[in-house]
């Protein structure tokens, strides 16, 4: 059942709020970005579940289908959550995170967020991830996962040229490792080849430069 849910547009959050990415909240994803500890997350968390929570929970909140949280390309959604006085984000946090796990993702639930555009029906195929990256397996009916054939490799470069720029990752963590908190190891870098006159030459071990703008 499709509960209501204020538009992005219709809600105007003047009050203290927080940010509320299904990443914290992903039990597959390393504690880095998780909020709660592994055994209080969640396999596959929605934003659309996290905003029904929230408001379960007498919260004011509006969902952002098309924000994304910059590790994690493949399933966009927010929630942005008005705070009360005196209340802690850690305190509501784990509020929501009981609640989830209470309310475990199922596989008909991206059916519950309609997407302008997007077929309101269940992906045939699996979501596609680039080679030798594990990811979620239930994803919103608009996840670069799921359309268009899945992520590309020109759309993997991308997503991680746009990971640099964000201020979110940890210690200026490099992409790749965020990447690699997907459920599986990264992509391996590629070898560069060595012409012949470089092979005669003493090897030195290749240093490999993650700027990709």
């Amino acid at each position: 059942m499709i509960s209501h849910l204020l538009p992005t547009t219709s809600l105007t959050i003047h009050m203290p709020s927080i940010i509320l990415y299904p990443i914290y909240f992903d039990k597959s994803r390393p504690r880095r970005f998780r909020c709660v500890p592994k055994d209080k997350a969640i396999l596959n968390p929605l934003a659309k579940n996290i905003a029904d929570v929230v408001r379960d929970l007498g919260y004011k909140c509006k969902l952002e289908p098309l924000k994304t949280h910059p590790a994690d390309w493949v399933n966009p959604g927010r929630v942005e959550m008005v705070l009360p006085e005196k209340i802690q984000k850690k305190y509501v946090i784990n509020e929501i995170a009981k609640v989830l796990l209470l309310r475990p993702t199922v596989k008909t639930d991206p059916l519950s967020l309609p997407i302008q555009n997007v077929p309101a029906r269940l992906p045939e195929n699996p979501p596609a991830y680039p080679k030798g990256v594990l990811g979620n397996t239930i994803l919103p009916l608009h996840s670069p996962a799921l359309s268009g054939g899945g992520i590309s490799e020109n759309m993997f470069q991308e997503m991680m040229q746009e990971m640099q720029k964000q201020p979110g990752l940890a210690g200026g963590m490099n992409p790749m490792a965020a990447l690699a908190g997907m459920g599986g190891p990264a992509p391996p870098m590629p070898t560069p080849q060595a012409s012949s006159s470089q092979r005669k030459q003493k090897s030195i071990e290749p240093e490999y430069d993650l700027d990709l703008e």
